[in-house]
């Protein structure tokens, strides 16, 4: 053991979703560079090539500057594809989104 501790469980490994020719992941998982890699933000790709489409901020929250971030770090816990083509998102709390991919839109869900 490294005696290193982590006062944060690891960030979930979401699988990928893939809607035709589209992958979708949460960019914290991505190998690809960019600042958009925060809990949050979705990631579309070419699913053939691995090429970003784009990204899109699906929610934000709020950080105490005074506490370690990543404990209140809330990630992407959950990610599927609905019957009608969107993706449906669940965090780590519990808080639900649905995102269009069409529209490239997100809104939170009761």
């Amino acid at each position: 053991m490294s005696g290193l501790m982590s006062s944060r469980p690891r960030i979930p490994q979401v699988a990928p979703v893939t809607i035709g020719a589209v992958r979708y992941e949460p960019t914290v998982q991505t190998s690809t560079p960019g600042p958009e890699h925060a809990p949050g933000v979705l990631g579309a790709y070419d699913a053939a090539t691995g090429v970003r489409l784009w990204t899109l901020q699906v929610y934000t929250q709020p950080i105490d500057t005074r506490l370690e971030t990543d404990v209140q770090e809330d990630h992407i816990n959950s990610l599927t594809a609905t019957p009608d083509g969107k993706l449906s998102i669940v965090t780590e709390t519990g808080l639900r989104y649905e995102v269009d991919p069409g529209s490239r839109s997100a809104h939170a869900l009761p």
